[in-house]
């Protein structure tokens, strides 16, 4: 007793798992699932049997609901079955349900009739419950033999219905085994089920799209199959209502309302299975149909590749024409000479051309060049061809003319060869425009060609005007490093020895890159040089280059940023001067800093503007950084933030190689190399780092010079 209780626990159990395999899955008719059934039928067999284990008698009565429950949801869950693997008609599903229903409803109330004090099951429902199961279930394991569909899919229903298959054995021979064999049954059968869902988690509901007929004949198959297992539940019914006389007349009653209702479901399925065999010879008919058109249309194609066989052999050789055309080397001086040779090839070799002119055409249809071949005359049995193909969309000259127009004069013949020698005409097109492209694309690689050769030279020149050597005094050293953003830039970076004491370092940027702003930039070299014949003093010199170089930077819009500094090494001092650009770096054991300087416009922006001077004593040892926005532009959006790294990790080399002085410029200027490569150069960028001793040590290195 406490066994069963123990197993009908475990059939809840599985059944509740059976039916969590679904969870998740998005399926409007998810309550039709083959898991679903199972489980709940499951849940509602291990539940009627708990329930009949009591001694109360209308306990007992509750379990044949269960049971009619359990019966419904398997037959169920086989019809699933046969739904996902073909088209299922669902008056059959409704029919075998309400078959079972009315035949266990009959039993039970012929059973309650006559044995009013028992509640228990009756023998008939767990033979007849058995039969109406098996039968679909074997119906479907041979459909699915048939069906469409990945074999590990095929291999998974199978294994479904093997495991349901045990189980409705199992309900099958509860009334006729001791308890020992039911309880072992009743485990196996869970286990069965357990593992063929375990196996099958993804059974799909969807249907494998094929064609039409292939569908057909395979449901024509299942109906007959179908048609078939319920004759023979028919037979076994019968066979068991007259060979079997010591069935009950509850299991009488049951058998005949089994038989009626296994009547109609046969003669409603030979109905569906005729209007089946009418829809399958319809199907074959259009097939048919089909094929017939497919012929047709096969031997249509296959003329149609005849005739253009034919035609290939004739028309080959201009397509080796045109290639061999294409592999000459042709300038503007030979273009007219090839084009003669096409236009010969194509008039030559074509047998129903009988005029052809191709002409080298302005926007307004002004002719730089033609070949014309034959006489144009319009005659019955004449078709004409009139194409135009562009060549340059804006280029309008002799040499690169706009269009390429063709005209030709061809005898009538068939569509399909009207339509080859159309597109051989327009390959004729293609090749002449592309003669006329490739010399333009020649012309324009020469051209390139001298450009950068002259760009070459240009830097070559440039860099020449760049200070390479270091410049070294007695107290100061300075360097240059110079990155331009194209071949030639805009920045100006000198520094001039004027006198034994004064030495002037600038940096400049002209608005702009390229060409015209180095043009800019040269002449700035020659300006600075003579207005320091003149004036030292960098709020002088400013003010005078501004004069000097006004008129010309109006005109071509540009303007200038510089930043003039003047050492004097008497007072070991420097004066500076700003218009409009960077503020330099400053640098020192105490102060690490950008030099607050005054700063006027830039030059060539205003005729009076003025410049101011201002000085700074150079007090400590350290480094001074002139630099063009370029330096801290270089790929960076927040120039702040740049300018503070910059000043932060040139502190760091300060500190680390501050006592030896060549080191220290060799390491500032490898990192200001580093970091400009590391960056998206958008700028020309330009760093005259000037390093100086304290003013002790200028006092040291001049007694030792005097």
């Amino acid at each position: 007793m406490i066994w069963e209780a123990f197993l009908y626990g475990l059939e809840m159990l599985v059944g509740i798992w059976i039916m969590t395999r679904i969870h998740g899955r998005a399926s409007v008719r998810r309550w039709y699932h083959v898991s679903f059934l199972q489980g709940i039928g499951l849940l509602t067999w291990g539940l009627g049997n708990l329930l009949a284990q009591s001694s109360v008698a209308w306990v007992q009565k509750i379990c044949m609901p269960a049971c009619f429950l359990t019966y419904t949801f398997f037959l169920l869950s086989l019809h699933a079955l046969q739904h996902a693997t073909l088209a299922y008609e669902s008056w059959k599903t409704v029919w075998d349900s309400v078959t079972l229903i009315v035949t266990f409803a009959a039993i039970v109330v012929a059973h309650e009739l006559a044995y009013t004090s028992s509640g228990h099951l009756p023998v008939m429902m767990h033979i007849l419950g058995g039969v109406f199961l098996l039968i679909p279930a074997i119906t479907t394991f041979a459909e699915i033999g048939q069906a469409s569909g990945q074999a590990m899919e095929r291999k998974q229903h199978r294994t479904l219905i093997l495991a349901t298959s045990v189980f409705i054995v199992y309900t099958m021979i509860i009334p006729f085994v001791p308890s020992v064999a039911r309880i072992a049954a009743g485990v196996i059968s869970i286990a069965f089920l357990i593992l063929a869902h375990y196996r099958a988690p993804g059974i799909s509901q969807a249907q494998t799209e094929q064609p039409e007929y292939r569908y057909l004949f395979q449901k024509l198959n299942f109906v007959k199959r179908d048609a078939f297992m319920v004759q023979v539940l028919l037979i076994l019914s019968g066979a068991m209502l007259l060979g079997v006389p010591a069935i009950p007349e509850d299991g009488q009653f049951g058998l005949w309302v089994a038989i009626l209702f296994s009547s109609i479901r046969v003669y409603l399925t030979i109905r569906d299975h005729q209007l089946l065999v009418n829809q399958t010879l319809m199907s074959a008919t259009r097939l048919e149909h089909q094929l017939i058109e497919q012929l047709a249309l096969t031997q249509q194609s296959n003329q149609q590749l005849t005739q253009v066989l034919g035609l290939k052999q004739n028309y080959e050789h201009l397509l080796v024409a045109s290639n061999q055309q294409r592999l000459k080397k042709v300038t503007y001086e030979t273009m007219q000479q090839v084009i003669e040779e096409l236009v010969e090839t194509w008039y030559s070799k074509l047998d129903d051309l009988v005029y052809l002119r191709l002409s080298l055409e302005s926007s307004d249809r002004r002719v730089y060049f033609q070949a014309e071949r034959g006489k144009r005359r319009e005659w019955a049995g004449i078709h004409q061809f009139q194409e135009q193909i562009v060549v340059h969309e804006t280029l309008d000259s002799g040499l690169t003319p706009r269009f390429v127009t063709l005209e030709a004069f061809v005898k009538e013949n068939d569509y399909l060869k009207k339509e080859l020698e159309q597109s051989f005409f327009q390959l004729l097109l293609v090749n002449v425009r592309d003669l006329a492209l490739r010399c333009r694309q020649q012309h324009q690689e020469l051209e390139l060609r001298f450009m950068e050769s002259e760009m070459e030279l240009a830097k070559r020149i440039q860099s020449m005007l760049v200070p390479k050597e270091q410049l070294t005094l007695n107290s100061l050293r300075a360097r240059s490093v110079y990155a331009p953003f194209t071949y030639v830039g805009g920045d100006y970076i000198d520094y001039i020895r004027v006198d034994e004491r004064y030495t002037c370092f600038i940096v400049a940027d002209v608005s702009g890159h390229g060409l015209p702003a180095s043009l800019l930039a040269a002449g700035i070299r020659t300006a600075v040089r003579a207005v320091l014949q003149k004036s030292i003093s960098p709020d002088e010199v400013l003010e005078r280059l501004n004069q000097l170089l006004f008129e010309d930077l109006s005109k071509t819009r540009t303007y200038i940023t510089m930043l003039v500094c003047l050492y004097d090494a008497h007072e070991h001092a420097l004066l500076l001067s700003r218009a409009g650009h960077p503020q330099p770096l400053y640098l020192t054991a105490t102060q690490r800093t950008v030099l607050p300087l005054a700063g006027g416009i830039g030059l060539g922006l205003s005729p009076d503007s003025t410049y101011k001077l201002e000085k700074v004593p150079l007090k400590e040892a350290g480094f001074l950084l002139m630099y063009t926005d370029g330096l801290v532009e270089s790929g960076r959006k927040e120039l702040y933030r740049c300018l503070h790294t910059w000043q932060h990790d040139l502190t760091q080399i300060l500190d680390r190689y501050g006592k030896e002085e060549e080191a220290t410029m060799d390491h500032v200027e490898t990192y200001i190399w580093e970091k400009t490569r590391e960056g998206q150069q958008t700028d020309d960028m330009s760093v005259l780092i000037i390093q100086f001793q304290s003013a002790e040590e200028q006092l040291f290195a001049d007694a030792d010079v005097s």
